[in-house]
């Protein structure tokens, strides 16, 4: 759990009003050198308006602090994904797992549940999950010490028994993308989009997409969103990349390749038809009217998502870690800024995965994430590795980019991920060396 520090006396209020012309039922004292916990938090012109987790007096828990009184600490996160991972495969080395993480100094976790068309909670919408046996995790490459466990719960209880106070957000990592050996594909054909060579995988990467306008689809994802924020102690809900529309593929002389484009299904192309007049994209796939149609359709479901979030849990947050906007937008379909503007997005976990610090400054410079963080915290997601040997990160870069990120005051970071940080790791470097020198920059405590 995230913490704001008093640095002078201060009110806390239930509007950004002067606290002169509030009266006391409006305000509440906090001393200096108070250290509150809090839900969620976000800046509203020269003020936090942040969610604690406990009511000070009359005002309760939601309001208003004056930003030159206080300081939030900084999120350290770090993603945990059953893919390539150890850390998942036994209780044990989950408690061994967060153990470290905690004495490292970590407080934030981004875990996965929902990955290749499965869901690693107890889930009556997802029931698929129960009945899998060892065949059909192994069909679409997931390790058999998955079967029947519930990690979010497993999580939760290591987390509550040894007081360690993570802030756990739940991940849908794979979002609409699902591969086509699940069960779902089999049990749901017409909620997958084609592409416009009326195939339903994408030969880039050889898996199916979830169709954001059909209405079962979007049945499903209310229905498994509101079951996991009602039934789990969580601190909020995160989306990130895979949930998005392929609309195109970016080749290496610079041109787009449309035969990645999804939404040629005859059911979407008649929904698009009966709600615009238009002539069907299948003659051009290119059609500007077509592509703003479906970027509003994934746009409407992440409604329906943080509206679902709010009804459940108010204080549960709705974080999004994407791409950076250009590709985001032009290749996804997934707009985050025009959601951060609506307020649709509460944390945004911006993923900048470059392999040297130059790029990874110009990322985070652009004015769409400078805007991004003056409302909301903004993280930047790092880049610690992926398992096979030629995609391990070396440590000095690592510490380089975190050095950039704080530089520039940003709410924090996370490192994609838990495997690749600390157990896969490059073969100049020892474990032993690599942990004494990423508590070294953890042990500095850090405000935004």
């Amino acid at each position: 759990m995230l913490h704001i520090h008093i640095l002078q006396d201060t009110f806390f209020k239930s509007s950004t009003a002067f606290s002169e012309t509030l009266n006391s039922g409006q305000k509440f004292l906090i001393k200096a050198g108070t250290k509150l916990p809090i839900k969620s938090y976000f800046r509203q012109n020269n003020h936090y308006s942040v969610k604690l987790a406990a009511e000070q007096g009359s005002v309760g828990k939601a309001g208003f602090f004056f930003d030159d009184h206080v300081q939030v600490e900084e999120i350290r996160g770090v993603w945990i994904t059953n893919v390539d991972s150890d850390i998942l495969k036994s209780k044990d080395n989950l408690k061994t797992g967060l153990e470290k993480l905690k004495n490292l100094g970590f407080n934030t976790l981004y875990l996965v549940v929902w990955n290749k068309g499965y869901v690693f909670f107890q889930s009556q919408i997802a029931d698929n999950v129960f009945t899998a046996d060892k065949e059909k995790l192994k069909k679409v490459n997931l390790e058999k010490e998955l079967v029947g466990r519930d990690l979010l719960a497993e999580i939760i209880e290591i987390n509550q028994t040894e007081k360690y106070n993570f802030r756990i957000i739940a991940w849908f990592e794979y979002g609409l993308m699902v591969p086509p050996a699940a069960p779902l594909v089999a049990q749901k054909p017409d909620w997958f989009m084609l592409t416009h060579q009326q195939k339903n995988t994408v030969d880039g990467d050889g898996n199916c997409r979830l169709n954001p306008a059909h209405p079962e689809v979007k049945d499903f994802w209310v229905s498994l969103i509101r079951e996991v924020v009602k039934n789990y102690e969580i601190d909020g809900i995160q989306l990130d990349d895979h949930f998005a529309i392929h609309h195109a593929k970016l080749l290496p002389n610079g041109t787009k390749n449309f035969d990645f484009s999804m939404g040629f299904d005859s059911f979407t192309i008649k929904l698009f038809q009966e709600e615009t007049g238009s002539v069907s994209p299948l003659s051009n796939p290119q059609l500007a009217k077509f592509k703003d149609w479906r970027k509003e359709k994934l746009t409407q479901l992440v409604r329906l998502i943080f509206k679902t979030i709010k009804e459940e849990k108010d204080d549960c947050i709705l974080s999004i870690s994407p791409n950076p906007l250009g590709f985001s937008v032009d290749h996804a379909l997934a707009d985050w800024q025009a959601w951060e503007k609506e307020g649709l997005i509460e944390e945004l976990a911006l993923q900048t995965y470059r392999g040297d610090v130059q790029s990874f400054e110009r990322e985070i410079d652009k004015s769409e994430v400078k805007a991004a963080r003056e409302h909301i915290p903004t993280v930047i997601g790092i880049l610690t590795g992926l398992k096979p040997s030629d995609r391990r990160v070396n440590f000095q870069l690592i510490q380089a980019q975190t050095q950039e990120t704080r530089e520039r005051d940003f709410a924090g970071f996370a490192y994609f991920f838990y495997s690749s940080l600390l157990d896969h790791i490059p073969t100049t470097e020892t474990l032993a060396d690599r942990e004494k020198k990423l508590a070294q920059i953890l042990a500095t405590d850090q405000f935004v």
